[in-house]
């Protein structure tokens, strides 16, 4: 069976590992176009297409869908694993391959479909998660389903980790899936039932509402790291939370208590801000930033 494996992420890593140790012909990587980067916007591939590179394998980045057409009919591929490429199928190039294209998804279809499943996973405060391998088709992660892995969430977690983790658990549900396939076997249609939506974050959501519970925010925090940060204003300063933790001082919503700690009240309980980046500064330890801040008695985060 040819495959050929469509990501843009780093994450598809321990995927492309996984499929070269097996007896399928990877016969190349699709990847999204160069696009600026840096500092000076120099034009780059991205990080997984230089390491695809160096494994060897042809990379291919189509502009458009009439460009992957070819690229799928030129590869004659019978098979394609998507795992964060960051483009839209259409019907005509998901119809190509003999069959179809296989999407891993962060995530236990139905729960958490869209762009964010991780780390709306983590905000929502999900006991578990997992991942679930099934075949692409135009709706919302809406596809039949192959295989699945379930994972516990420990509770520490940023959204960094999880998917980390998730990448690596990615080759089970994988395995599985390109067996039944082998064998001709079916997945099974996908319920509607439990659905939620798992939007992409945004910097603008990533606000931190000081009357929301200390558990709320603090999950919002390791949801939102490393990209695109929760934040708070002091002042006219724009203040980014990197990580914090629960407290049990009781305190007014957003005020502040600052000696050799940084405590901030909330609606339920409060939070101990561990570290944090100043705008326009690198990131610090809140001890240090309080060192240089000479804050007031009465200053608070809004």
């Amino acid at each position: 069976m040819k495959v050929l494996l469509a990501s843009s992420s780093l994450l598809a890593l321990p995927v492309l590992d996984y499929i070269s140790s097996t007896d399928v012909e990877l016969v190349g990587v699709i990847t999204m176009p160069d696009a600026p980067q840096g500092r000076g916007q120099v034009l780059s591939e991205n990080s997984f297409a230089i390491k695809a590179r160096d494994y060897g394998y042809q990379i291919f980045k189509p502009e458009n869908p009439g460009q992957l057409f070819d690229v799928l009919a030129s590869t004659d591929a019978d098979l394609v694993v998507t795992i964060s490429y960051g483009r839209l199928i259409r019907a005509r190039e998901l119809a190509k391959p003999k069959h179809g294209w296989l999407n891993i998804h962060f995530s236990l279809l139905p729960r958490w479909r869209g762009a964010a499943p991780a780390q709306r996973a983590i905000e929502a405060g999900d006991k578990k998660t997992g991942v679930t391998v099934f075949r692409l088709d135009e709706g919302l992660d809406t596809g039949p389903i192959y295989s699945t892995a379930e994972y516990e969430i420990q509770g520490d977690e940023d959204s960094q980790s999880l998917l980390e983790k998730l990448a690596k658990l990615s080759t089970r549900p994988l395995a599985k899936s390109l067996e039944m396939i082998s064998m001709n076997i079916s997945p099974t249609d996908q319920t509607n039932e439990g659905t939620t939506v798992a939007p992409k974050l945004s910097k603008e959501e990533g606000r931190l509402n000081w009357n929301r519970t200390s558990a709320e925010l603090e999950r919002k925090i390791r949801a939102f790291s490393p990209w695109p940060r929760t934040w708070t204003q002091l002042g006219d300063l724009r203040i980014s939370i990197v990580k914090a933790r629960a407290s049990t001082e009781k305190l007014p919503p957003g005020s502040i208590i600052a000696g050799n700690q940084l405590i901030v009240g909330c609606g339920e309980g409060s939070l101990e801000i561990l570290s944090l980046k100043p705008e326009g500064k690198r990131e610090m330890s809140a001890v240090e930033w309080l060192r240089g801040a000479r804050l007031a008695s009465d200053s608070f985060f809004r």
